[in-house]
């Protein structure tokens, strides 16, 4: 059950609206007692097409935590030739602590190796160090503090282990196990979702500050 929480928003802050899994970037314009001013969403400079009683999801991110809102679109309107869409107060359909695991999509490099399945690894100590020299190149596809999804050049099964090593932006390795295999548009290609094994909290809180200075760096970009 989805509970009301109170959101502090102010006057200039940066908003993501999601729309078919679209980010468009808004910024807060104005607040009253029973509506929400936001300057129109865009996206790579195309606007969100929507229409009044429509319902949409948007983030708000602080320095403590990320909150995940929705708002009833009222109306639109224009104002000192900026164009503004009013929402009603937004309901907070989660808040997500540092610690929790907000899933950030981004594409960067990172390097895999599938370990060999007749053991188990329950951290990188079990991993002999010879099998750090045959990573391979790959690209992500999104990261949490919990995990990551990359792209595989070859399948996998769930419940088998790889390492990975990403840069955020000093390089750490960390052992992973797959939860869900998906495929690609190129049958030679496999999207991995890994699950972070025995992962030190300071390697996890390095993670979760890379994530949230990509979403402060995204925010900056309405500036």
């Amino acid at each position: 059950m989805n509970l009301k929480l109170s959101v502090n928003l102010k006057i200039n802050q940066n908003i993501e609206i999601i729309d078919a899994e679209v980010t468009y970037k808004s910024i807060v314009q104005d607040i009253n007692e029973d509506s929400l001013y936001i300057s129109y969403p865009i996206h790579h400079n195309k606007p969100l097409l929507i229409h009044s009683g429509s319902v949409i999801e948007f983030f708000v991110t602080t320095e403590r935590d990320i909150v995940k809102c929705k708002s009833i679109v009222l109306g639109k309107k224009k104002e000192e030739n900026i164009n503004l869409l009013v929402l009603s107060l937004p309901e907070v359909i989660e808040r997500v602590q540092r610690r929790e695991y907000f899933r950030l999509p981004i594409t960067m490099p990172i390097k895999y190796y599938g370990l060999p399945k007749d053991r188990i690894y329950t951290s990188l100590r079990d991993v002999p160090s010879g099998y750090f020299s045959r990573l391979v190149n790959s690209v992500s596809i999104d990261l949490s503090g919990g995990g990551i999804k990359i792209v595989s050049n070859e399948t996998h099964n769930p419940g088998d282990y790889l390492i990975i090593s990403i840069n955020i932006p000093q390089e750490i390795n960390i052992l992973c196990s797959v939860v869900r295999i998906e495929p690609t548009d190129d049958k030679n290609k496999f999207k991995l979702a890994l699950k972070f094994e025995g992962i030190e909290e300071t390697t996890r809180d390095k993670i979760i500050q890379f994530i949230f200075n990509k979403l402060r760096e995204q925010s900056k970009l309405l500036r």
